[in-house]
């Protein structure tokens, strides 16, 4: 049986409620159970930088996952209402992709 992958058809998304974030993290737990998805590394933090490149925030996304399929990599941040969370790609190289809310961050 070939396993196939719904990654294009995912977008990046504010965790901004329980039941939204129990959908995205069975999408992804079930996803690593029909060996869709694969537990990542989390290799490289997001930072902020002011207007003169100076990193005032630095963290790191709670679970990274990569797409077995078709390679994407995601960052998963849990929330901790009434802090939001999020789910967003990365590129190849964990840094997120164009487009994205956190794309200017490195």
């Amino acid at each position: 049986m070939e396993r196939q992958c719904e990654c294009a058809n995912r977008y990046e998304a504010v965790i901004n409620s329980l039941a939204l974030f129990e959908e995205i993290n069975e999408f992804f737990q079930s996803g690593v159970e029909r060996g869709v998805f694969e537990d990542a590394p989390i290799s490289v933090p997001l930072e902020r930088q002011d207007d003169h490149g100076r990193v005032f925030a630095r963290w790191y996304p709670d679970k990274w996952y990569r797409c077995r399929v078709c390679g994407q990599l995601w960052a998963f941040i849990y929330p901790e209402f009434p802090a939001l969370g999020n789910v967003y790609k990365l590129n190849r190289d964990g840094v997120p992709e164009r487009g994205s809310i956190y794309w200017n961050i490195r």
